[in-house]
């Protein structure tokens, strides 16, 4: 049996409303360019970024690269004209101006800083995750604890991430108390894999399993704070109903 001392949480779509936040950082970022944010657009752009990130998660192309390259495609893909760098930026500042957070994510993390030392991990952008962080109510649970992989010289789901991680707060001998938290397979999974760390899977809504098992798995952060609600915990595949 396991007991947890740190949890590495993932940022985007674990405890921030990543869909929200895109959704409304395109949709201002087409309307600043006169264009209609229509249903149409936005699946182009949600496509070739979600291509991309995955291309990301592969060590296939850089942070800097990516912001411009999606817009760079979507005016391929839909016969649009502008400058990709500034596009990017655009859509980077209304992104970092949009902290929404999940439901329950606030309490969730409130429940288990009384209980685990909260760690964020994430391989969003820097500038934005800092400022939505800081915007948001959760700041205070990881305090100087905020690990993000564009500011590292590695990113999840890389061993050498994870590794950098645990030495900074003191962990690196202690992987056994070590819990990763994520949604993403490809990143937070695999990275815990990777390490050899203990993982819950958040499975959102349609999302696939894959040959990759978790330790633990939920459907939803109340799922989450009821499993992390135990003092001890067997490390063995499971799944709340």
């Amino acid at each position: 049996m396991t007991a947890y001392r740190w949890l590495l949480m993932d940022a985007d779509n674990t405890l921030f409303d990543f869909d929200a936040a895109e959704d409304y950082a395109l949709s201002r970022t087409l309307v600043s360019h006169n264009l209609s944010p229509t249903p149409e657009l936005k699946a182009q752009y949600q496509r070739i970024n979600s291509a991309l990130w995955a291309d990301f998660d592969q060590g296939r192309i850089s942070q800097e690269a990516l912001g411009p390259k999606r817009f760079q495609l979507l005016f391929e893909e839909a016969g649009l004209t502008g400058d990709p760098g500034e596009w990017s930026a655009s859509f980077l500042h209304a992104l970092a101006g949009c902290p929404t957070l999940l439901p329950g994510a606030e309490t969730v993390c409130r429940k288990l800083s009384n209980r685990y030392i909260l760690c964020l991990t994430t391989n969003g952008i820097p500038q934005v995750q800092r400022q939505r962080l800081k915007a948001s109510p959760l700041s205070s649970y990881f305090g100087d604890r905020v690990f993000i992989s564009g500011e590292m010289n590695s990113r999840k789901p890389e061993k050498a991430y994870f590794d950098a991680v645990l030495e900074a707060i003191g962990a690196k001998m202690q992987r056994s108390k070590v819990l990763v938290v994520g949604d993403s397979l490809s990143s937070d999974i695999r990275g815990a894999f990777n390490s050899r760390l203990d993982s819950v899977w958040l499975r959102r809504p349609g999302a696939k399993a894959g040959a990759l098992k978790p330790t633990y798995q939920v459907d939803s952060l109340a799922q989450l704070s009821q499993l992390l609600g135990t003092d001890r915990l067997v490390p063995d595949p499971v799944r709340l109903n």
